[in-house]
C-alpha cells in the first residue's frame, strides 16, 4: 500500500506522507478510533484552521518524570531519593503530591526489577548498560518517510553483541503475544541510534553501530514492588526480522493507514476534531461558563470522583495505579446482570426478554448466560434477571436498539468532551427512550427528579444529550431508571419536555463539574470515605480508617464491601451517592499508553 491510497480528509492540510509511528500504537483496537491513530503517526498533519492549543497547568505525564529521574541515576550516578525530588520540583508544570508519591514508588520498583534482569543474566556473563541513545527504524524515499519508533528504556552488554528493550507498565502486565512486542523487538534489532529528537526530527539523524548484535531481548518491567520482570522477545535478529514481515508488517500497514471513526476520550486530542462529522457538538451542554484550563475530558464517573475527593479524580485521569477490587458479591452480580442484559437485548431482530432465556440452575444448558457468565454467577444474577422480565422494554413498537453503546459529545463553549455508556437506547413511536439499569438488594425511595439524579446522575447527562437532540431527531424523549432486586423490578421515567426534569438536570451536571472544570490544585478531602479510595495509598492526606466500619458520608451509613446503603434514608447526598456507587461499580482501571 502506498501513501497515495491514505483518502484525504476535508479540514485538514499538511505532508499525509511523513509517517511516524510508535509500537505501542498496535495495542490499540477496534474500541478506539482509527483515524485518531492514523492522524496522530502524521506529525505533519494539522487541522486546516489555526487553533491555539492550551496545556493543562499540571504535569499529565508522570511516566516522564520516572524517566527522567532514571535517567539521572543510571547516567549521571544520582541516588535515586536525590533523582525523584529533582524531577519533580524542577518540573516545569506542578506535579500533584499524589503524584510524585506514586514517581518514588515507581522509581523504586524499576530499580528492583533491573536488580533482578542483572542477576538473570549473570550466569551467562552478560552485563547491560544503559544505553542514552533511542532507536529507531527509518526509510526515506522520494515517495514518502517511515520512522518506527520504540517508548522505553535502552539497554546493551558492552561488546553490543546483546540488545535488551525495557517496556515499562505502569500497574500492570500486558498481554505476552501483543503484537507490538514483536514490533519493539524490531526496533531493538534492526533500528540504529538516534542522535537527534525522535520526536521532534523529521528525518532524525542516526548513528551507526559498529557491532551487529546477535541477541535482542525485550522486558516487560511493571512499575509495581515485588513484580519480577518478564522477558517478552529472547531471539536472534534474524528470527525477529522474520517474525516481523510475517505477522507484524501488516498490521503496522492497517494502523497507519486504516480509516474509521469511533469517538471518544481519543476525541480530545484528535487533528480532526473540529472537521469530524461523527462528533456531535453541543454548546452549553455542560451548562459551563467559559472553558476552563484546558480541553479535557469528562464523564460521569470523572464527576463522582471528583465529588469524593478532588485528588482522586485527578490521580485516576493521570491513570496513576489504583488498587486492585476484590470484587464482591454486589460487583460481580451487577457485571454479570450487565452482560446478561448487553447480550440479550442486542440479538437481532430486538425481541423481549422471555422466561425461556434464563433456564433453572441446574439446567444442564445455561443458554445465553453460559455466553457471558460464570455458573457462580448466574446463581447470583437469575434472580435480579427474573425480576427483568416484568419491564423489559423490547416489546413490538420498538426501533433502533443499541445496548451499551459508546458515545462522545464536544461541548465548544466548555472545552470539554463529554463521554458517556447508556445501558440502553431505544426508539419508540420515533422518541428517543434511554435506559439506565441497576441492581441493588433493596430499592432506594424517591422519585423526584433531583432526587433520583443526585443518585444516578448518568440520568441528568442523559436528559441533557436528549433535549440537545444529540440522538436525533426532536429535543424530547424519556430517561429511564430500571432498578432490579431479587423480587422485583421498577422503573421510573422521566420525561425530558418536562422543564423541572430539566432544571433537574442542570443542576446536578453544575454541581458535578463546575468546579473541577476551573480546579487546578485538586487538593484532597480526607474522611470515612478514604476506606473506599483506590488511590488512597499514594495519598499523604489520607484519613485513618477501619476497613470493616460502615462508611458514614452526609450522614448515610455505606457498606465498604459492597456499596450498598444500609440504612435507608429519604434523601442521599450526590456525594454519599457517589461513594456507593464508587464502591459498587467500580471504574475501570484503563491501562494508559505504555
Amino acid at each position: 500500500m502506498t501513501v497515495h491510497e491514505w483518502g484525504s480528509h476535508d479540514g485538514l492540510r499538511g505532508e499525509a506522507h511523513i509517517i511516524r509511528l510508535s509500537a505501542s500504537a498496535l495495542d490499540r483496537d477496534d474500541r478506539h478510533c482509527r483515524d485518531f491513530t492514523a492522524l496522530k503517526a502524521r506529525p505533519r498533519i494539522w487541522p486546516s484552521a489555526y487553533e491555539r492549543r492550551r496545556y493543562a497547568p499540571w504535569d499529565t505525564f508522570p511516566l516522564g518524570l520516572v524517566m527522567r529521574a532514571l535517567d539521572s541515576v543510571e547516567f549521571q550516578g544520582t541516588d535515586i531519593a536525590d533523582a525523584v525530588n529533582e524531577a519533580v520540583t524542577r518540573n516545569r508544570s506542578t506535579v500533584h503530591p499524589g503524584v510524585a508519591a506514586w514517581v518514588r514508588h515507581a522509581c523504586g520498583a524499576y530499580l528492583q526489577a533491573a536488580e533482578w534482569v542483572a542477576d538473570e543474566l549473570e550466569p551467562e556473563d552478560v552485563v547491560l548498560m544503559p544505553q542514552p541513545l533511542p532507536r529507531v527504524v527509518q526509510h526515506e524515499s522520494a515517495a514518502e518517510l517511515r520512522m518506527l519508533t520504540a517508548w522505553g528504556r535502552w539497554y546493551a552488554s558492552a561488546d553490543g553483541r546483546v540488545r535488551e528493550f525495557r517496556r515499562l507498565r505502569m500497574s500492570r502486565a500486558g498481554e505476552r503475544d501483543a503484537p507490538s512486542n514483536d514490533a519493539m523487538a524490531f526496533v531493538a534489532a534492526a533500528g540504529q541510534r538516534a542522535q537527534g529528537d525522535v520526536y521532534r526530527d523529521l528525518p532524525v539523524d542516526v548513528d551507526a553501530d559498529e557491532h551487529m548484535p546477535t541477541r535482542i531481548r525485550v522486558v516487560e518491567v511493571v512499575l509495581a514492588a515485588d513484580i519480577a520482570p518478564r522477558v517478552l522477545v529472547d531471539s536472534t535478529p534474524d528470527e525477529i526480522r522474520r517474525t516481523y514481515q510475517k505477522n507484524t508488517r501488516h498490521l503496522v500497514t492497517r494502523v497507519v493507514f486504516g480509516a474509521g471513526k469511533r469517538p471518544g476520550s481519543d476525541c480530545v486530542d484528535c487533528k480532526a476534531r473540529a472537521s469530524c462529522e461523527a462528533l456531535p457538538r453541543v454548546p452549553g451542554l455542560l451548562g459551563l461558563q467559559g472553558t476552563g484550563t484546558h480541553r479535557r475530558t469528562w464523564s460521569v464517573t470523572t464527576g463522582r470522583q471528583y465529588l469524593i475527593c478532588p485528588a482522586q479524580a485527578h490521580l485516576r485521569e493521570l491513570h496513576i495505579p489504583a488498587t486492585p477490587w476484590a470484587d464482591g458479591s454486589a460487583v460481580r452480580r451487577g457485571r454479570a446482570v450487565h452482560r446478561w442484559l448487553e447480550a440479550a437485548h442486542g440479538r437481532s431482530p430486538a425481541r423481549a426478554c422471555r422466561l425461556d432465556d434464563l433456564p433453572e440452575v441446574d439446567a444442564a444448558d445455561l443458554g445465553l448466560a453460559a455466553e457471558v457468565m460464570t455458573h457462580e454467577e448466574y446463581l447470583d444474577a437469575r434472580p435480579f434477571l427474573l425480576a427483568h422480565l416484568a419491564v423489559c422494554p423490547l416489546d413490538d413498537t420498538v426501533e433502533n436498539v443499541v445496548p451499551e453503546p459508546a458515545l462522545a459529545v464536544y461541548d465548544p463553549a466548555a472545552d470539554v468532551v463529554v463521554v458517556a455508556y447508556p445501558d440502553l437506547i431505544r426508539e419508540v413511536g420515533g422518541r428517543t427512550v434511554y435506559r439506565e439499569q441497576k441492581t441493588t438488594l433493596a430499592a432506594t425511595p424517591g422519585e423526584e427528579p433531583g432526587e433520583v439524579f443526585s443518585r444516578v446522575p448518568q440520568l441528568a447527562l442523559a436528559v441533557r444529550l436528549v433535549e440537545h437532540g444529540v440522538f436525533g431527531g426532536e429535543q424530547a424523549g424519556t430517561v429511564e431508571l430500571e432498578t432490579m432486586t431479587p423480587d422485583a423490578a421498577t422503573v421510573l421515567s422521566f420525561e425530558v419536555s418536562d422543564p423541572a426534569v430539566r432544571e433537574a438536570a442542570r443542576d446536578v451536571i453544575a454541581r458535578m463539574t463546575g468546579e473541577w472544570h476551573v480546579d487546578t490544585a485538586f487538593r484532597p478531602n480526607p474522611g470515612h470515605w478514604c476506606a473506599g479510595c483506590p488511590v488512597a495509598q499514594w495519598c499523604p492526606d489520607r484519613a485513618p480508617t477501619d476497613p470493616a466500619a460502615p462508611i458514614v458520608v452526609d450522614g448515610v451509613r455505606i457498606d465498604p464491601r459492597t456499596g450498598e446503603v444500609l440504612d435507608v434514608p429519604r434523601a442521599v447526598s450526590g456525594r454519599a451517592a457517589a461513594v456507593a456507587q464508587g464502591i459498587a461499580e467500580p471504574g475501570a482501571d484503563d491501562e494508559p499508553p505504555f
